[in-house]
């Protein structure tokens, strides 16, 4: 009898060690580049205007990628079951100084369940428009001075207290997701919901996605997106539009990164007028367009080349629209897998309502040579 005993009670531990097998990676990139940039603020008078500007050569975060570290990890749970959970920390890669508001981990921080069913996660999480639409951006909505604040402004980046669904079939995958507000007499306001959904093939992708924001006063800010891609042997050919209507007194809570966050680039956007959160009696609307090419050379030499248009109106309080245009030529050189090196051009011009955010001026153009490393 004990030995039956004994035999049951190892089967059983054996059994419960099998399903509980679980692993945890700690993984990471750094970007950081030297710039070179025309028309920018040397001093500032006290309503935040340039006394003072020129062209500046700084040390600072990378072209393309946040430098992040993180840590993730899955655990079989038995019957086609996983737990799953991930905590990302972004940081400025010159002064280790912690970003997206000094949250300790502000880039993603979920926890979740993977099965037949699909994925559900719950935490602070990427939108859908950002993920839905950031494979048919070519230089991925980049960290670049010339696109940061547009990016945040009109689709967001991450959403706290978000619970994410997402299923994946063959060449398929939707995406769900809603945000809570966690406002007490409205279940509404404060929050997010959206929708996703890819298709990517050998050679043709493509993408569709609608968000809709409200603040908590119920004045909303929606978003609607498609992106596509074709692939013609070594060249990549990627664009996406992405259309914004915002209540003019759309007032995003903190937790909903629709307010920009400048990071190394607050020179850039000294006019109000270009980000106009909350100040506008009628509301915005965005039409922004993206088109680009890759071209991979050789294995190790890859050439990029995007060009992103933003055609706004009212945008600010007395009603005026405004345009905006950046171009982008990159090359980039691969080390190994994991470390790359990169020379990139970018130019912005804007005009009418986006008067003058380059030091006053309506145009810049900036040189980055940059380092990148994953681990």
């Amino acid at each position: 009898m004990k030995k039956h005993l004994f035999a049951a009670g190892a089967t059983l531990a054996f059994a419960c060690s099998a399903h509980a097998q679980s692993n945890v990676t700690l993984y990471g990139l750094i970007d950081t580049a030297l710039s070179w940039q025309t028309n920018q603020v040397g001093t500032t008078a006290a309503n935040g205007r340039a006394t003072s500007s020129g062209s500046s050569v700084a040390l600072g975060p990378g072209f393309f990628n946040g430098s992040r570290w993180g840590l993730s990890g899955t655990e079989d749970l038995g019957g086609g079951l996983s737990a799953l959970f991930r905590v990302e920390a972004g940081f400025s890669p010159t002064t280790g100084v912690s970003l997206q508001g000094s949250r300790e981990f502000g880039r993603q921080a979920y926890v979740g369940l993977k099965g037949s069913f699909g994925q559900l996660t719950l935490g602070r999480q990427y939108s859908v428009p950002f993920e839905t639409l950031l494979p048919f951006d070519t230089i991925g909505w980049a960290n670049s001075s010339a696109t940061d604040v547009w990016v945040q402004l009109l689709a967001g980046s991450r959403l706290d207290n978000t619970a994410k669904y997402v299923f994946t079939s063959g060449p398929w995958k939707f995406t769900a997701a809603y945000s809570f507000g966690g406002q007490a007499g409205s279940v509404s306001h404060g929050s997010t919901y959206a929708a996703g959904l890819n298709y990517q093939g050998s050679v043709f992708g493509a993408g569709f996605t609608a968000q809709q924001a409200k603040d908590l006063a119920g004045n909303k800010q929606s978003n609607l997106g498609a992106g596509a891609s074709y692939v013609a042997g070594p060249v990549t050919l990627n664009g996406y539009y992405l259309y914004t209507r915002r209540d003019g007194a759309f007032t995003p809570t903190s937790g909903q990164d629709f307010s920009p966050t400048y990071g190394g680039y607050a020179a850039l956007y000294t006019n109000p007028g270009n980000t106009n959160i909350g100040a506008s009696s009628a509301a915005r609307t965005d039409n922004v367009f993206q088109l680009g090419a890759t071209w991979q050379a050789t294995p190790a030499v890859q050439v990029k080349a995007a060009a992103i248009y933003d055609f706004a109106r009212h945008v600010n309080a007395n009603g005026e629209g405004g345009n905006k245009l950046s171009t982008f030529l990159i090359g980039d050189y691969f080390l190994s897998k994991r470390t790359d090196v990169y020379l990139a051009g970018a130019y912005s011009k804007t005009s009418s309502a986006f008067n003058g955010p380059f030091a006053g001026e309506d145009d810049s153009v900036s040189a980055t040579l940059g380092l990148r490393h994953r681990f």
